[in-house]
């Protein structure tokens, strides 16, 4: 019996390292109306990739700037002696001006 062979997209997500291909990419450029640009990933271009994934390192960069200043806060709350019920600014704020 003939099996259908799956779409190109489905099979490229069964290669190693691409299960997470998106179904769409956007861009940080500004389409219609201010909308980033968003498209299927069967009708982007290499350079169309190739901006989406300049878009992700900027929103990536930003999010492990945000992740490392809550973990900075998070172990200074706790050298102040911050327990999980304690507000995490004002327990931060006691390392701070304490000079540690």
């Amino acid at each position: 019996m003939f099996k259908p062979k799956p779409p190109p997209l489905d099979q490229l997500r069964q290669s190693y390292g691409m299960a997470s291909l998106p179904d769409c990419i956007k861009t940080d450029a500004v389409g219609e109306y201010g909308h980033a640009i968003s498209k299927p990933i069967g009708q982007s271009t290499i350079d169309d990739i190739a901006f989406a994934i300049q878009s992700l390192s900027t929103e990536s960069t930003a999010l492990f700037r945000r992740l490392d200043a809550l973990r900075q806060l998070h172990d200074r709350t706790r050298r102040a002696g911050g327990l999980g019920a304690h507000l995490a600014i004002e327990s931060a704020m006691r390392v701070q001006e304490g000079g540690q």
